[in-house]
C-alpha cells in the first residue's frame, strides 16, 4: 500500500525560516564580489552532514581554481620567467670589449682584406662614435648593440611581471591562508581583478617598448621578443575573457565581428599592424639619428632617417591613417547607406596599393638592397603582418566580387538558396 501524501498550506506559516547568512558571508567574505549566485537555507530538522554537503556545494561553485582567466595568468607568468631568464643571461655573457683600430686591422689581414686609406678612416670614425657611446650602448656577444638601461630594464619588468604573476597563480590555489578574499577578488565580475588586469596590461606594455623596441635585448635575443609579446597578449585575452564572464556587452567579438561589416576583423588587423609599423618606422628612424649615421649613399640616408624627402615615412603615414579612416567610416555606415561597387572598388585599389608597397619594401629593407630591418623587430613583423593581411583582403575581395557588383540579385536569390538547400 502507497504511503499517504501530505500536503501543507504554506500560508499556515507565519513564521519565515532564516537564511544561513553565516555560511553564505564566510563562503563569498563580504560584499565585494559582483553577484551572489547562490543562498543556502538551513531547514529544521537537517543534520550537520546536509549542511557540509551543502557547504562542499557552495565552495565548488565558487572555485576560482576552475576560472579560465587561470591559464592566461599561467601562460603570462611562465613567459615572463622566460623573459627574464634570457634577458638576464643575455647580461651576464654579452659584455665585451669595444674593438680598436688595430684589432681591426689584424683581424682584416687574417681574413686576406687591406683597409686602404679612406677605409680606415671611415673605420676610425666609427669606432670614435661608438667609443664616445660606450656608457650609454651595451654591446652583445653576436654584435648586437643593446641600450644598457634597456639590458637591465628588460631584467627588471620581466621579472617585475613574473612575480605579480606568480602570486596571481598561487592565490588561484590557496585554501590555507586567505581562500575567502581570494575567491571574491578573482570572482567573475570582480572589479578588483578587472582594476589588477589593467595594471598588468600597462606593465606588458612598458615591457614592450623596453623589451623589443630599437637596441633592445629583443632584437638580440628571439626569446625575450617573443616571450614579452605572449606576455601582453594573455593579459589583454584575460580582460577580454573578464568583460564576457562580466556580463559586458563591449568585448572584443562583438567589436570584431559585425554581419553588416564581413571583413571588419581583417581592417582591424590590417588598421593595428599598420600602426605597430608605423611607430616601429619612427622609433627606428629616430635612434638611427642618435646614432649619427654618415655616408655618401644619399638614398640610403633618405630611408633611415626622418626628413621631408623620405618616401617610405609618407607611404607609412598614408596607409596608416587610410585604414583607420576608412574603418571608422565603413563602421558607422550601414551596409545599405554605402554604394557596393563603389565600395568595392575602393577596397580592392586600396589593398592592392598596400599589398604592393609593401611588398616593395620588404624586398628592400629584409635582405634586399638595404638590409636595414633587424629581425625579430616590431618593424620586421609589422611589415609582414600588414603585407599577410592585405593578401588576404585582396583575396576575399576578388574572390567575392559577384557579392558587390550582383548585390540586388544576391539579395533577391537568397530566399531561393536558402529554399534548396533546406529541400
Amino acid at each position: 500500500m502507497p504511503s499517504q501524501l501530505l500536503i501543507r498550506d504554506p500560508t499556515a506559516y507565519s513564521t519565515d525560516q532564516p537564511r544561513n547568512t553565516s555560511t553564505e558571508a564566510g563562503l563569498l567574505g563580504g560584499d565585494d564580489t559582483a553577484s551572489v549566485s547562490t543562498v543556502f537555507v538551513q531547514p529544521e530538522g537537517s543534520s550537520r552532514k546536509d549542511v557540509r554537503s551543502a557547504t562542499a556545494a557552495a565552495l565548488l561553485l565558487h572555485d576560482i581554481t576552475a576560472s579560465p582567466r587561470l591559464y592566461g595568468y599561467c601562460v603570462c607568468s611562465i613567459s615572463a620567467i622566460v623573459s627574464m631568464i634570457s634577458s638576464s643571461i643575455f647580461y651576464t655573457n654579452g659584455a665585451v670589449q669595444l674593438p680598436t683600430m688595430d684589432t681591426i686591422n689584424t683581424t682584416a689581414t687574417d681574413y686576406g682584406i687591406t683597409l686602404d686609406t679612406e677605409q680606415q678612416e671611415l673605420t676610425s670614425i666609427w669606432v670614435g662614435a661608438l667609443s664616445e657611446q660606450r656608457m650609454k650602448y651595451f654591446y652583445g656577444m653576436q654584435g648586437n648593440v643593446v641600450q644598457y638601461w634597456k639590458a637591465r630594464g628588460a631584467i627588471a619588468i620581466s621579472g617585475l611581471m613574473a612575480l605579480i604573476t606568480l602570486l596571481v597563480v598561487i592565490a588561484h590555489f590557496d585554501s590555507y591562508f586567505f581562500p575567502k578574499k581570494f575567491r571574491t577578488f578573482f570572482a567573475d565580475g570582480s572589479m578588483k581583478e578587472r582594476n589588477l588586469l589593467l595594471v598588468l596590461i600597462c606593465i606588458a606594455i612598458c615591457a614592450l617598448q623596453i623589451n623589443t623596441s630599437r637596441y633592445s635585448v629583443g632584437e638580440a635575443q628571439a626569446n625575450v621578443f617573443f616571450s614579452t609579446w605572449t606576455s601582453f597578449l594573455a593579459c589583454v585575452f584575460n580582460y577580454e575573457l573578464w568583460r564576457t564572464n562580466a556580463g559586458r556587452h563591449l568585448t572584443f567579438q562583438n567589436v570584431l565581428f559585425d554581419s553588416n561589416f564581413p571583413t571588419k576583423r581583417f581592417w582591424m588587423l590590417l588598421a593595428i599592424f599598420s600602426t605597430i609599423t608605423l611607430l616601429a618606422f619612427f622609433e627606428h628612424t629616430i635612434h638611427n639619428n642618435f646614432m649619427g649615421l654618415t655616408g655618401d649613399d644619399q638614398k640610403l640616408m633618405n630611408c633611415t632617417v626622418i626628413s621631408a624627402g623620405n618616401r617610405w615615412m609618407w607611404m607609412n603615414v598614408t596607409a596608416c591613417l587610410l585604414t583607420w579612416g576608412f574603418l571608422f567610416y565603413r563602421n558607422r555606415r550601414s551596409s545599405d547607406a554605402c554604394n557596393p561597387k563603389l565600395t568595392w572598388a575602393l577596397e580592392t585599389a586600396f589593398a592592392g596599393a598596400v599589398v604592393a608597397s609593401k611588398g616593395v619594401a620588404i624586398s628592400r629593407f629584409t635582405g634586399g638592397v638595404y638590409d636595414k630591418v633587424p629581425c625579430p623587430s616590431n618593424l620586421y613583423f609589422g611589415l609582414w603582418g600588414t603585407f599577410v593581411v592585405a593578401v588576404w583582403i585582396l583575396s576575399s575581395l576578388l574572390q567575392n566580387h559577384h557579392i558587390y557588383w550582383n548585390a540586388k540579385e544576391e539579395v533577391e536569390s537568397a530566399p531561393d538558396r536558402v529554399r534548396r538547400t533546406e529541400e
